[in-house]
């Protein structure tokens, strides 16, 4: 909460450096208590470990307001190019929508209630 009182409105929860820091606890099992302590004014980004459309539900559910998806847009960069990122997208955006259909949530915003 101290970026908070430094004038931050953004706050983004990684674990980079989770290799060297083993005991690290990954960001989606602290993201609850983290969005608990900032409130719902503080726009919470959430990383770590999204490699799924159900890896975005879950943290959005949980009180991200988005996800940022680095491995994801790397190995379609790797294996694609511009093409692969466009498909590594759009695999995640299917899957998002299909876990979302499954919860019964239309919108994100659904989802996050």
């Amino acid at each position: 909460v101290k970026a908070l009182d430094h004038g931050f409105s953004t706050i983004w929860i990684s674990n980079h450096g989770g290799r060297q820091l083993e005991t690290a606890p990954p960001p989606i099992s602290v993201l609850q208590e983290i969005r608990d302590a900032v409130g719902d004014d503080v726009e919470v980004i959430m990383d770590g470990g999204v490699m799924r459309g159900t890896d975005i539900a879950k943290a959005l559910a949980l009180g991200a307001n988005s996800v940022g998806i680095g491995k994801a847009y790397l190995y379609g960069l790797a294996a694609g190019g511009s093409r692969g990122v466009r498909r590594a997208v759009d695999m995640l955006d299917d899957e998002l929508r299909r876990a979302m259909g499954l919860l019964g949530c239309r919108t994100t915003k659904e989802l996050r209630e």
